[in-house]
């Protein structure tokens, strides 16, 4: 008998980490073997792959069953706007504001705008894999969802990197370490979620998995952050 849809989902997360932690770029960050040209190239990945990150939730807040999906989904919201004031009140689209201008690349920013809400367009026009609102809602709980849990187990490690081999601030370093404290909370909702999301709008176990493996087909945190070419490599390592 198969394991729960929550314990099968998690399998997924926990091999897509641990891939990434196999990623030579990211081992090169960690061990201080990688010169500042790439170790930039991954703070502008970072920011382009979360500058936008609220709308995406906003989308997925709209889809969440009622009860405490709803709840914890608007609570994520409010903190990415900077509106919870338990949070402390800083927009996380503001933290990697202060990230770029912390690492120098503050120059960049208006690129990096530009090619975030290119991403974000993508969404919208692209031709959809999935039948219904219901999947694609699914498919994009299931990258929120991963992307909290990685951070959740990794973001602390980057941010003690960054600042002993890039040599940025604590405060140009809050964005991860932010990350760091709330995403092991959110993580764990985040996996609630994903189940209460597929029994509230009929899908089975087995075609939920199906959805969030294609969803995740590919490591989306080595691809946002380290490229195409990275992606690559992964593939060799794993074949």
């Amino acid at each position: 008998m198969p394991a729960p849809l929550r314990a099968r989902f998690q399998a997924l997360l926990d091999g897509h980490v641990q891939d990434l932690l196999r990623c030579e770029e990211i081992q090169a960050i960690e061990r201080g073997r990688a010169p500042r040209e790439q170790i930039d190239r991954f703070i502008e990945g970072v920011i382009r792959s979360h500058l936008r990150s609220p709308k995406l939730l906003a989308f997925v807040y709209a889809l969440a069953p009622p009860g405490e999906a709803t709840k914890n989904l608007l609570h994520n919201m409010l903190e990415e706007l900077g509106l919870d004031a338990d949070e402390g009140g800083v927009a996380h689209p503001d933290l990697l504001i202060f990230l770029a201008r912390g690492a120098g690349l503050e120059s960049r920013l208006p690129a990096l705008e530009a090619e975030a809400d290119e991403e974000l367009r993508r969404y919208v026009v692209d031709p959809l894999l999935h039948g219904t609102l219901r999947d694609v809602g699914l498919s994009a709980l299931a990258e929120i969802v991963a992307f909290e849990y990685m951070l959740s187990r990794v973001s602390s490690r980057i941010a003690r990197a960054l600042g002993e081999h890039r040599g940025l601030s604590p405060d140009a370093l809050q964005w991860f370490t932010h990350h760091a404290e709330v995403d092991l909370g959110h993580a764990e909702q985040g996996l609630d979620e994903v189940v209460h999301f597929a029994a509230h709008y009929g899908l089975s176990d087995d075609d939920a998995m199906t959805l969030l493996e294609m969803a995740l087909r590919e490591n989306v945190f080595v691809k946002r952050y380290f490229g195409a070419e990275a992606l690559a490599r992964l593939r060799g390592l794993s074949t």
